[in-house]
């Protein structure tokens, strides 16, 4: 990290809109939208899913704008919300 800067994570769990395409075995995310703004995603960083006895999330790391956001998809909802924020300042 250069000095004089630092990062903060802001946990939201609020419901957001995602242009995404699905193929087999495989979801991108382009866009998505969140507090009025559109944010382009820049790069894909990590992935992994989630399961309890009731439900199975898809959890995506991806870039933009210089922070990185956490989302999650509900296959049986078909509902995505921002878990988090890191933001570089």
């Amino acid at each position: 990290m250069m000095e004089g800067r630092g990062v903060s994570k802001v946990e939201t769990g609020e419901a957001i809109k995602v242009l995404a395409s699905f193929a087999p075995n495989k979801i991108r995310i382009h866009f998505f939208g969140w507090r009025g703004r559109v944010y382009r995603v820049e790069s894909f960083n990590l992935f992994h899913i989630s399961a309890d006895e009731t439900e199975k999330l898809y959890h995506f790391a991806v870039s933009s704008t210089g922070n990185s956001y956490q989302l999650a998809f509900s296959p049986r909802t078909l509902h995505w919300r921002l878990i988090s924020v890191n933001q570089v300042w």
